[in-house]
């Protein structure tokens, strides 16, 4: 069998994909989110994810379960230089080449991801490649625009890039915190601290399309985020369910910027080729566990 049986960690990144109704506070179901993923790929949506790059579904595969219903989805996701295909630049005249055309929708550049999808969880996970890694954030915003494309017009969406406790961290090892902003969507998890349980069922009660706490430092002094179970439950909150972002004095007692953004959450599993998607998608369980609607 030689490589295709050898065992090797795998890293990868977790986006959370949330699907919402305008008119009524209902979870999407399994179905629906499968259904919208298979949409975009259908479609053959291709979307921005960062300057003058694109992303799209180069192909997706659907798993069942031994009662015939949708378990997973997998595939792979390529990103590539987009550009428009004229007025192409010839270095060697210094002039405008009219002639010259490549072939519509040729683009150069792609890199390319392996990638789950759990409908019951809503998590959208990809594979980290050793030499060409595509950054979680571009992701993120790929699935936004390719999603806001494929609804339904009283649907609406939240992407999130799933973050570590990196930031938390530099919260509590830092002299003083002047200013906290966090961004919270709320989620369909029901996982976590009770706090962060009740925050996320009281943000869902009031019916809100997102959610921001901006808490700012008395002169001279410090946020004690340690002191509020509200505001830990809220950071708890935004690492899969929004963003964070901070002013600090750090230990050099240098004023800095800190965000969630910096640090997205990087998970490992072992497995060879040949049953890659069945231990990628039972890792992805062991974290989010599968929830049936």
């Amino acid at each position: 069998m030689g490589n295709l049986d050898k065992v090797r960690p795998h890293a990868f990144f977790t986006i959370n994909i949330k699907l919402r109704k305008h008119n009524n506070k209902r979870d999407a179901t399994a179905e629906e989110y499968a259904s919208l993923i298979k949409k975009v790929h259908k479609k053959k949506i291709h979307k921005p994810s960062s300057p003058g790059k694109h992303c799209i579904i180069q192909y997706l595969r659907e798993v069942k379960d031994n009662k015939g219903k949708i378990d997973y989805l997998y595939g792979r996701l390529t990103q590539f230089t987009y550009f428009e295909n004229k007025n192409w630049f010839d270095l060697s005249t210094l002039d405008f080449d009219k002639q010259f055309q490549l072939r519509d929708g040729l683009f150069p550049d792609a890199a390319d991801a392996d990638f789950i999808f759990d409908p019951y969880t809503h998590k959208f996970a990809y594979i980290k490649k050793s030499n060409i890694s595509i950054s979680p954030y571009p992701v993120r915003t790929f699935w936004e625009e390719a999603l806001n494309a494929a609804k339904d017009d009283n649907e609406f969406i939240h992407v999130d890039v799933v973050t570590g406790d990196d930031f938390q961290k530099l919260l509590v090892e830092a002299r003083q915190i002047r200013r906290l902003e966090i961004d919270l969507n709320y989620s369909n998890s029901g996982i976590g601290s009770i706090t962060k349980e009740l925050l996320d069922e009281s943000l869902k009660n009031a019916n809100p399309k997102s959610a921001s706490f901006v808490i700012v430092a008395k002169p001279n002094e410090s946020l004690q985020i340690k002191n509020s179970e509200i505001l830990q439950g809220a950071l708890e909150l935004a690492r899969e369910d929004g963003d964070a972002n901070a002013k600090v004095i750090d230990n050099n007692g240098n004023l800095v910027d800190i965000s969630t953004r910096n640090y997205p959450r990087k998970d490992f599993f072992q497995s060879n080729i040949l049953l890659i998607w069945d231990n990628f998608i039972e890792k992805a369980r062991q974290l989010w566990p599968k929830i049936i609607n």
